[in-house]
C-alpha cells in the first residue's frame, strides 16, 4: 500500500508531462521577441539549471524534439527524472537572411556607364540632386553614400549587379556603381570658376583617353563610334540646376561648356520659366525632372546622342591641342636655332670662295659653245609681211647650198684634172721608152 502514492505520483507526472511542455511552448511563441536575430530559450519546470542553444535555420522555423510528445512508456523509477528531463528539450532555432536584392530592369543592365555633372546653384542640395535623378527610379537598384573630393562630391549608384564567386564556389553580389553623380558647389557658377574647377574635370578623362589613340590617327566615323561606346570613360552630359530666371551672368560660364561636354539647363522651384535656345547646346532638352529621368535612363536614343555628342566635343578638343602642340613645337624649334650658332655665315663664304671665283668663271666660259645658232622667229604665214620676211629668211639657207654645191663640184673637178695629168704622163713615158728601143 505504501507504494501505491508513489506509483500514483509517478503516473501523475508522466500524465501532465506533456501538457506541461505544450504549455512551456506557447508561452515562448507568444514571447518571442521581434528582433529576427534573437534566439528563444525554454527551460522545464523540473530541470531548471538545464539549458537548451538555438541552432541556425535558413527557414527561421521552429524545431521541436520528438520526444516532447511521445506517449509516456512505464520505465523503471531510478530513470524517471532522467527520461523526463530529456523528453521537455525544446529547441526554437532563428536566423536572419538578407534583404532581397532588387531585380535589375532591362533598361538598367543594358544602360552601360553614364556619368553626369550637376553645377549650378541646385548643386549644393544633395538630397535635390538625388530626388530628380534617382528618386522613384525603378532603375536603381543600390545608391551608395556622397563622398567628397577635391573639387566637390560624387555620389555612386547602380542599376545591375556584378556576381562573384569565392573560393569555394559560393555566389556574391555586389553593385556595379556604373551611374556616376559629380556635384560641383563649392565655387560660384561664373567664368573664373568655371576654368578653375569645372573645366579640369571635365577634361580629365580627356587627357586619358587621348594618350590612348595615336597622335597620327585623324577623326573619323570609327574613331567617333569606339568613344562613344557605353563604357566610354567621358562624361555623358552637364547639368545645370537653376531656380532662376534665364541670366546675363550665365551666358559666359555656358559658352565656356558646350564646347567641352553636352550641357543641360534644368529649372526647378516655382519658376518653371524655360530657357532659351544656345547654340551648341544638347539636343536634349527636357522640361521636367521625370523628363530628364526617362531620357537619362529609359531612353537608349537619348543616351547614345548625347555619348556621340560628348565624343564629337573631344575630337574637337584633340584637334586643338594637336595644333597647339605644332605650334609650340615650331616655336621651340625657333628659339633652339635662334639661341645657337648660325648654321651659313657670310663672311666666312666670300673669304672662302672668293679667290676662286675667276678661275671658276673661267673654267665655265671654256664649257659653253662659242657658236651659238640664233633663235629662229616665229612667223603667221598669212601675214603678207610675215609672208616677206619668211621668204628673205630662206634666202641665206639658199645661198649656203648653192656654195657648197659649187665647192663640191670644184673639188671633183680639181680631181679629175689632176688624174688626167698622171694618166698623161704614163704615156709619155711609154712613148719615150719605146722611141728609145
Amino acid at each position: 500500500m505504501e507504494s501505491n502514492p508513489s506509483i500514483s505520483i509517478s503516473t501523475i507526472r508522466t500524465l501532465h508531462a506533456p501538457q506541461e511542455v505544450s504549455e512551456n511552448i506557447l508561452l515562448v511563441v507568444q514571447s518571442q521577441p521581434s528582433s529576427p536575430r534573437s534566439s528563444a530559450l525554454a527551460t522545464s519546470p523540473n530541470s531548471p539549471s538545464e539549458s537548451v542553444s538555438s541552432l541556425p535555420s535558413v527557414s527561421s522555423s521552429f524545431f521541436f524534439s520528438s520526444a516532447a510528445a511521445s506517449p509516456p512508456r512505464s520505465q523503471p523509477q531510478s530513470n524517471h527524472y532522467t527520461r523526463d528531463s530529456s523528453t521537455q528539450g525544446l529547441i526554437i532555432p532563428s536566423l536572419t537572411l538578407p534583404a532581397p536584392l532588387r531585380r535589375p530592369t532591362p533598361f538598367g543592365k543594358t544602360l552601360g556607364d553614364l556619368k553626369l555633372i550637376v553645377v549650378g546653384n541646385g548643386a549644393d542640395d544633395r538630397e535635390l540632386v538625388s530626388h530628380i535623378l534617382l528618386d522613384d527610379n525603378e532603375d536603381v537598384v543600390d545608391i551608395s553614400g556622397w563622398e567628397d573630393f577635391e573639387y566637390g562630391s560624387i555620389l555612386r549608384a547602380s542599376t545591375d549587379w556584378i556576381e562573384h564567386r569565392d573560393a569555394h564556389g559560393l555566389e556574391k553580389f555586389e553593385p556595379a556603381k556604373n551611374v556616376e553623380i559629380i556635384s560641383l558647389a563649392r565655387h560660384e557658377f561664373d567664368d573664373n570658376s568655371t576654368k578653375s574647377s569645372i573645366l579640369p574635370v571635365i577634361q580629365s578623362p580627356f587627357h586619358s583617353v587621348s594618350e590612348l589613340i595615336d597622335p597620327r590617327c585623324q577623326p573619323s566615323a570609327a574613331l567617333a563610334n569606339l568613344i562613344a561606346s557605353p563604357w566610354s570613360p567621358l562624361h555623358t552630359a552637364l547639368i545645370i540646376l537653376s531656380n532662376s530666371g534665364p541670366s546675363t551672368s550665365e551666358d559666359g560660364p555656358i559658352d565656356l561648356l558646350t564646347p567641352h561636354i553636352p550641357v543641360i539647363l534644368m529649372r526647378h522651384g516655382p519658376d518653371h520659366t524655360h530657357f532659351p535656345s544656345r547654340p551648341h547646346m544638347s539636343s536634349f532638352r527636357p522640361r521636367s525632372a521625370g523628363a530628364l529621368r526617362n531620357g537619362l535612363f529609359r531612353s537608349p536614343e537619348t543616351l547614345s546622342s548625347l555619348r556621340y555628342e560628348a565624343a564629337e566635343r573631344f575630337l574637337r578638343w584633340r584637334e586643338v591641342e594637336c595644333a597647339v602642340e605644332g605650334i609650340n613645337a615650331s616655336h621651340r624649334e625657333t628659339i633652339s636655332l635662334s639661341s645657337n650658332e648660325p648654321l651659313w655665315n657670310k663672311a666666312k663664304w666670300e673669304a672662302e670662295w672668293e679667290s676662286r671665283l675667276s678661275q671658276d668663271v673661267a673654267i665655265s666660259c671654256e664649257r659653253e659653245d662659242p657658236v651659238r645658232v640664233p633663235a629662229q622667229q616665229c612667223f603667221d604665214p598669212l601675214h603678207l609681211s610675215s609672208l616677206l620676211s619668211f621668204s628673205l629668211c630662206l634666202l641665206d639657207p639658199a645661198t649656203r647650198l648653192l656654195s657648197r654645191s659649187v665647192s663640191t663640184f670644184v673639188d671633183k673637178l680639181a680631181d679629175s684634172q689632176v688624174r688626167i695629168a698622171m694618166l698623161g704622163s704614163l704615156c709619155l713615158g711609154i712613148g719615150i721608152g719605146m722611141m728609145i728601143r
